[in-house]
Parts: C-alpha cells; sequence; structure tokens
C-alpha cells in the first residue's frame, strides 16, 4: 500500500510527460481566460451602473419638476378659495423637494458641468419657492386682490420657464452621458464575447500542438506501473 502511494508510483503513473504536457499549457490558458473574462465582465458591470445611474439622475430632475408644479399648484389653489386644505399638497411638495435637490446633487457630484446647472437650478428654485411663499403670507395679511396682483407681478418673472430651461439642461447632458455610457456597454459585451471565443480558440489550438507534438516524439505512450521489487 505504502508503495502505491509513494512518490515515485505516482509521478511514474500520473506525472508523466504527456500528462503534464496536455495539463499545464490547457491550464494556463484556461487561468488567463478565467482572468479576462473576470476583468471583461467588471468592466461591463460597472457601465451598467453608470447606465442606471443616468437613468436615476434623469427621473430625479423630472420629479424635482413635478414637486414645484405640484407646490405651486397646492399654492394657488389656496389663493383661490381660501381654503388651507389646497396647502397639503404645498407643504408635501416642499418636503419632497428637499430630499429631491439633495439627492440629485449627490448624483451628479461627479460632473462639473452638470454641478454648475444643479447650482443654478438651487438659486432658481429657492427663489420660486420664495415667491409662493410671499404670496401666501401675502394673502393671509392682505387678502386675494393683493396676492393675485403680486403673483401677476411674479409671473413676469417666469421664474417657471427658467427652471424648465436649466432641467430640460440638465436632462439632456444626462441623455448625452447616457448615449455614451450605452455605447460602451455594447463594446464591453461584445468584448465578454471575444474573449470567450478567444480563450476557447486557444485551448483548442493548445491541445492540438500538444497532440501532435506528442505523436511525432512518440511520447505518447501509457506507463505500466512497475511491480514491487522491480528497478528503474
Amino acid at each position: 500500500m505504502g508503495s502505491l502511494l509513494s512518490w515515485r508510483h505516482l509521478r511514474r503513473t500520473y506525472l508523466t510527460t504527456p500528462t503534464l504536457l496536455r495539463v499545464v499549457p490547457t491550464g494556463l490558458v484556461l487561468l488567463v481566460g478565467i482572468v479576462a473574462t473576470a476583468w471583461t465582465h467588471s468592466l461591463l458591470n460597472h457601465q451598467s451602473d453608470l447606465v442606471l445611474h443616468t437613468h436615476e439622475v434623469i427621473e430625479t430632475t423630472k420629479d424635482v419638476l413635478i414637486g414645484l408644479d405640484d407646490a405651486e399648484t397646492g399654492q394657488r389653489g389656496y389663493l383661490l378659495s381660501s381654503d388651507r386644505r389646497y396647502l397639503d399638497p404645498y407643504d408635501k411638495a416642499l418636503e419632497r423637494l428637499g430630499d429631491l435637490r439633495t439627492r440629485l446633487r449627490a448624483q451628479i457630484s461627479d460632473n462639473a458641468a452638470q454641478v454648475a446647472r444643479v447650482d443654478g437650478l438651487a438659486g432658481l428654485v429657492d427663489a420660486k419657492l420664495a415667491e409662493m411663499k410671499a404670496s401666501i403670507v401675502l394673502h393671509d395679511e392682505a387678502g386675494f386682490e393683493a396676492a393675485r396682483a403680486r403673483e401677476i407681478t411674479m409671473m413676469e418673472r417666469a421664474t417657471m420657464d427658467q427652471i424648465r430651461v436649466v432641467i430640460g439642461a440638465i436632462t439632456e447632458g444626462e441623455k448625452q452621458l447616457l448615449d455614451a455610457r450605452m455605447a460602451e456597454v455594447e463594446r464591453d459585451e461584445h468584448r465578454v464575447r471575444l474573449v470567450a471565443i478567444v480563450i476557447g480558440l486557444l485551448s483548442l489550438l493548445t491541445r492540438t500542438g500538444v497532440e501532435f507534438y506528442l505523436a511525432r516524439k512518440g511520447l505518447d505512450v501509457r506507463v505500466v506501473p512497475r511491480h514491487p521489487g522491480e528497478t528503474d
């Protein structure tokens, strides 16, 4: 039993030159293939995450505009009706806008051009919210007509129109990034397929080359284990 497990027996039986020539080169090719496949999949996953992130930024900008529209609708409903129930959507929109603006600023923090646009948007949003709040306060203090006159004056400033222009620019910037990132995803998908094909071909060529070499050198001969007592 000890002789069957001896290094000499194992080497002569399993670690023959033909066996090593078949296993080692092909194993190296497969190892390189595993590393290359992991790398290309990592690139693909990274670009896919960027595509998802870009979609999230676009959705956030839309939500900011929706929040402003909701706040403005609630504010105007209150000015026309003097019913404070209309301020519920206004108050909820203000709360939601705080979270959305923080999220948007964090999402585009790595893009200098978008940071500049979002900073400009922040100033416009602050101005619009201040306009709405001032109209509500004036309505409570001086009545509907005074608030209505102020609203007409504020409409001439067209703050919401400016906000829509800036949000449109932010969205367009993200769409351009989205196109570039989608193209990169397609390239990475092609790279993954190419790596798989190349590794498969290299494995086949390596094994075929080894077999030709063994046949040419006459090394592909089975080694029969010697009986105990036989010498090398």
